[in-house]
């Protein structure tokens, strides 16, 4: 097995390789989240407020039609909140979030 940098196989831009990867992260958390709730592409698209082609894509991981900020939003409808903190003096993880449930 070669061993190459993570960034190489998937990616020749860091950048770009990380912004793909927070997309993934945020897609897969309201992938869950709408399916714990056992409800139809159209019922879910009429919660997060898009259309059902939109949940279709994102049911299909075709996040290349999604930006962070639609990714976002549609976890914010969905009842949950994002928590980030910033510690610039953590080198390794400097940025951190958590998604909670909100408290309406």
């Amino acid at each position: 097995m070669n061993s190459q940098n993570i960034f190489q196989m998937l990616s020749n831009d860091p950048v770009e390789f990380n912004i793909d990867s927070l997309k993934a992260k945020l897609a897969v958390a309201l992938v869950s989240l709408c399916r714990e709730q056992n409800l139809t592409q159209a019922a879910i698209a009429e919660k997060l407020q898009v259309s059902q082609p939109r949940v279709s894509n994102l049911f299909r991981g075709r996040l290349d039609k999604f930006s962070i900020d639609a990714l976002l939003s549609m976890l914010i409808r969905s009842g949950y909140r994002i928590d980030s903190s910033f510690d610039p003096s953590n080198t390794v993880v400097p940025i951190s979030m958590e998604v909670k449930k909100a408290v309406l």
